[in-house]
């Protein structure tokens, strides 16, 4: 209950959840089955991606320019995987190349 509360209050990714859970003091074997039943009901890459949209709304509120690596390396810092980090990446340098061709 207090991984689904706290992925719901501020995002992170399996990785973090892990090490947030270990410094509780709680045993590997139930830290996995509680991540496993968490993101079962929250896909990562959904999760990422609305995090990702909340920055992109707040530097644009701001005019702030989004730095695709920036978002990156956010993302490895909050726990999500290089998989989930990479393809997130990959979408915005996408989006600012069809924006800076137009």
């Amino acid at each position: 209950m207090w991984a689904q509360f706290r992925l719901q209050n501020k995002p992170i990714g399996r990785y973090k959840l892990n090490q947030e859970l270990r410094i509780k003091g709680i045993k590997q074997d139930i830290i996995q089955k509680a991540i496993d039943k968490t993101y079962q009901e929250m896909d990562e890459l959904t999760l990422a991606r609305n995090l990702i949209k909340e920055k992109i709304v707040s530097s644009e509120i701001k005019n702030i320019r989004i730095n695709p690596k920036k978002i990156y390396n956010f993302l490895l810092r909050r726990g999500f995987s290089i998989e989930i980090s990479k393809n997130i990446y990959d979408e915005l340098n996408n989006e600012n190349t069809v924006i800076s061709n137009k």
